[in-house]
């Protein structure tokens, strides 16, 4: 069983940290060594808290869970997440959405305005806006604070480590059932109590999300034309997806969504060519299926494509270059993705799968020269960006890529790819300041500071006496590690 399909326990948790952290604010008189993360005001948590925790469990997340890091599907699930983020009351900060790695239909929120989707949640997904509505319904839970909303309520498990609790996170990325273990044993005695509280929850954030879908332009039908298929597809099925353990559907759940989505505006929305290309490039890149099977498989898919569903037969034809890419016939893969550009030269799938067959073809200077080209039209988008630094590493013009990525990480700050790319552009180029400086970022994204700090000392021990800034900015860093680090140590000790 998939720890992160786990939504009950994925949100008790949350909310006892909650709950501990209120719990030792009220109690910081008696206890002067602990220090406070802000306070409860009228039994609500503060934003600087949710964003507090909600970055301590992304970067937990970064370390441990297996995030899909492809710019291209990064990219197209920030487009449609803003979306509609856009239309969606009481947002009090940016949102991140990101890929997980599994092929559970599961989707979860937490705290900070972080949003995490299965990756065989598009899988099941027939058109954008069902995905839609199961993102959308995950942004209703942050933005209506269901957690913060819960916190009186939790102050009695405050008594709980929340170091055992963390640990039960970690270990259940490695060890489902151990990790479960750990975290039903030391929060058995406040679930019952929270069934309620879940159940009230799920129906606010299925009736606040399905506003925002149809204002943002989707299809409120999406909803419950997605809830009504699982639910009759694992009626009777002794294995339900994760997405039915945490996300029961009654009928009266069903009907509710169903009634709701009548009230809205009927939309006919078209076909997404977008959700199509997503869709197929998690099946390929990120299924269970080998290349050659699949292969014959987006071979079938063409030829069932309706005449009228071109979009369809286009993410088919992705999908067999896709495969083709993979099993290194690199010539029909490319024929494949040139005809398809033709149609669509912008198209960020296209172009990043492009950069894929040349780079494997060795044709560095060609990729580099395409990738600069679209770069001037759409500097710092990261497909492009991180495609060109990729290649300027490939091609040996490490001066090109440290350029564009340091203009892109001004921008972008939690880019791992990024800092990887930039990483590796130092090393090969000699430069060791600059590379001990970017393996530092990288542990900071995934939360591993005391690392972070060494390499920065070790860039700090590197620059000589008269690069007074240089040397300045280096410490600068390191003090701002060290009270990152705090601030985790403040969490784990209340």
């Amino acid at each position: 069983m998939s720890f992160w399909g786990i939504r009950w326990l994925a949100l008790t948790a949350a909310w006892l940290l909650t709950a501990m952290l209120t719990f030792s604010s009220a109690h910081a008189q008696q206890r002067p060594d602990l220090p406070t993360i802000g306070t409860a005001a009228g039994g609500t948590m503060s934003i600087d808290r949710e964003r507090l925790i909600g970055d301590y469990y992304m970067r937990q997340m970064r370390a441990q869970a297996p995030m899909v890091e492809d710019p291209v599907l990064k990219e197209y699930l920030s487009d449609l997440g803003n979306r509609l983020v856009r239309h969606s009351d009481n947002v009090r900060f940016p949102f991140t959405f990101f890929w997980i790695r599994d092929p559970n239909i599961n989707a979860f929120a937490f705290l900070g305005g972080y949003i995490g989707i299965h990756t065989g949640l598009i899988e099941q997904a027939e058109d954008e806006s069902e995905l839609a509505s199961v993102v959308a319904h995950e942004i209703a839970h942050v933005t209506q604070r269901h957690i913060a909303r819960n916190m009186e309520r939790m102050s009695a498990a405050a008594p709980v480590s929340i170091a055992q609790v963390i640990g039960g996170l970690i270990l259940a990325m490695a060890n489902p059932q151990l990790g479960m273990a750990v975290m039903t044993g030391s929060m058995a005695g406040i679930q019952q109590r929270q069934i309620n509280y879940t159940r009230q929850f799920e129906l606010e954030a299925d009736r606040f999300g399905m506003t925002t879908l149809a204002e943002a332009g989707f299809d409120a039908q999406g909803a419950p034309r997605f809830f009504s298929r699982l639910a009759a597809q694992y009626r009777y099925s002794t294995q339900v997806p994760q997405y039915l353990v945490t996300h029961p559907l009654p009928e009266s759940r069903i009907s509710d969504t169903r009634a709701r989505a009548d009230q809205l505006p009927d939309r006919r929305v078209p076909p997404s060519l977008q959700f199509e290309l997503a869709k197929t490039r998690v099946a390929v890149r990120y299924g269970s299926t080998n290349a050659r099977d699949m292969l014959t498989t987006m071979q079938a898919n063409e030829r069932r494509a309706e005449h009228n569903h071109q979009h369809k037969k286009d993410a088919a034809r992705y999908g067999q270059a896709l495969a083709l890419y993979e099993l290194e016939r690199y010539a029909e893969a490319e024929d494949i993705v040139a005809a398809l550009r033709e149609k669509d030269p912008l198209n960020l799938f296209y172009i990043d799968t492009t950069t894929d067959i040349w780079l494997g073809q060795r044709r560095f200077d060609e990729a580099i020269e395409f990738l600069t080209e679209a770069y001037i039209r759409r500097p710092n988008n990261q497909v492009i960006t991180l495609n060109l630094a990729y290649a300027a590493n490939r091609g040996g013009n490490y001066e090109l890529s440290v350029k564009i990525l340091n203009d892109y990480i001004l921008h972008n700050r939690d880019d791992r790819v990024a800092y990887e790319l930039l990483f590796e552009a130092h090393q090969q180029s000699g430069d060791a300041v600059a590379m001990h400086e970017a393996q530092a970022e990288v542990l900071i994204l995934r939360g591993i500071f005391d690392m972070a700090i060494e390499e920065l000392h070790h860039a700090y021990s590197k620059l000589p006496d008269n690069r007074t800034l240089a040397r300045q900015r280096v410490q600068g860093r390191i003090d701002q590690v060290r009270r990152l680090n705090n601030d985790r140590e403040r969490v784990m000790n209340m």
